[in-house]
């Protein structure tokens, strides 16, 4: 019986967290300042996406063409043996302006960034990017964000 006890006592000890791992008390912030010195912390602390430009470059693509509703498929309008097709001659300023814009090639930026871990990874924006090539910078949803350490 007493060594059930003190079976009992060892394990209760063994299964209850020792007193110096518990957390210290919780502390909120009170004022912006606290906010921000809070922030300032946790920027200073490792960061999972952050990394170095290794490279910048543009990529011009093709933009997704619609469907012309001028342009009608062959077969569908037929008149009096032979086949009838629009095709719109004189156009307004802004339809013409429009059609170009359309047309124009999209352009977007590729940035190249060597992570800490030595991981690389290619991110497209559509914006032209602050950082240039050399600069510490963090990927923020899938945007690269200049950082300042």
């Amino acid at each position: 019986m007493q060594s059930t006890r003190m079976l009992a006592a060892v394990w209760l000890l063994l299964a209850m967290p020792p007193l110096s791992l518990a957390q210290s008390s919780l502390q909120l912030p009170s004022d912006e300042e606290d906010y921000r010195v809070l922030l300032e912390e946790q920027r200073s602390g490792p960061c999972e996406r952050c990394g170095v430009v290794t490279g910048i470059r543009t990529q011009n693509r093709e933009p997704a063409r619609g469907r012309n509703p001028a342009a009608v498929p062959r077969g569908e309008m037929s008149g009096m043996g032979g086949s009838l097709t629009t095709t719109p001659i004189i156009g307004s300023g802004s339809s013409v302006r429009d059609a170009r814009k359309a047309g124009a090639p999209l352009v977007s930026y590729v940035i190249t960034v060597r992570y800490d871990d030595g991981s690389y990874a290619f991110i497209e924006q559509a914006d032209e990017p602050v950082p240039r090539k050399g600069d510490r910078v963090q990927v923020i949803d899938g945007r690269v964000e200049l950082r300042k350490d």
